[in-house]
């Protein structure tokens, strides 16, 4: 395994507790966005797993729960393993908030969902609603047929990257922000249970109830009596 470093600019960040954890999430750099699963984290820094191809000299940004995409560095990496460190330390209330969201991905298919709890699909229908437009005027603006942007928004489909871009732009929101979510944003699907499956329901509702319990969502359990419904 072969490894590559940057002076020792990762000494400060080993020295400080780290949370180990598996939050899934993307990262961008040079205009682009890309999967990465968050291993292990303290305020300093965190160690990240993606199958791109990360530079050492070109500025990184990662999707955290509470800040949304937070700028940091590379400063060493082997295989699909990347070191970062963070030109600015992130609060305690964002380690919480990270492994809060990372206890959640563990107890379901936490990959499909980014930082706020929304799929790809249902973040492109909530901004496209949002913002007034119908799916077949939508459509033809993004230069697209209206079962393709049904398929995006039923998450049956995922737009490339060059479409991806696209949306961005007309959404009004980074490729990041569009691919990964952000802080806030997964309040209006909490809020908006009409366009929520339930699964989406139940999973958020586990996170605030624990979040006010102060315990483990794991420790939650949410129950229908189908019988007496």
């Amino acid at each position: 395994m072969q490894e590559t470093k940057v002076d020792n600019l990762g000494e400060q960040d080993r020295r400080q507790p780290r949370l180990v954890l598996r939050l899934h999430t993307g990262v961008g750099q040079a205009g682009r966005a890309f999967d990465a699963e968050i291993l292990n984290l303290s305020r300093n820094g965190m160690l990240v797993r993606t199958g791109a191809h990360l530079s050492l000299d070109d500025p990184l940004e990662v999707v955290l729960p509470q800040s949304g995409a937070v700028r940091a560095k590379v400063v060493w990496f082997a295989d699909e393993l990347y070191g970062c460190s963070f030109p600015e330390p992130i609060s305690e209330e964002e380690l919480e908030a990270a492994n809060d969201v990372a206890a959640i991905d563990e107890s379901g298919n936490g990959s499909r969902f980014g930082v706020d709890h929304e799929t790809l699909g249902q973040r492109i229908k909530r901004l496209r609603t949002a913002d007034g437009s119908s799916m077949r005027a939508f459509a033809e603006e993004i230069g697209v047929s209206k079962p393709t942007l049904w398929k995006w928004e039923g998450d049956q489909v995922r737009p490339r990257h060059e479409t991806m871009q696209r949306l961005a732009s007309r959404l009004g929101v980074t490729e990041l922000e569009l691919v990964y979510g952000a802080p806030g944003r997964g309040a209006v699907m909490q809020e908006d249970d009409s366009n929520a499956s339930l699964a989406d329901i139940v999973r958020a509702c586990r996170h605030r109830i624990a979040k006010s319990a102060g315990v483990d969502s794991a420790q939650v359990e949410i129950t229908i009596d189908w019988d007496s419904a």
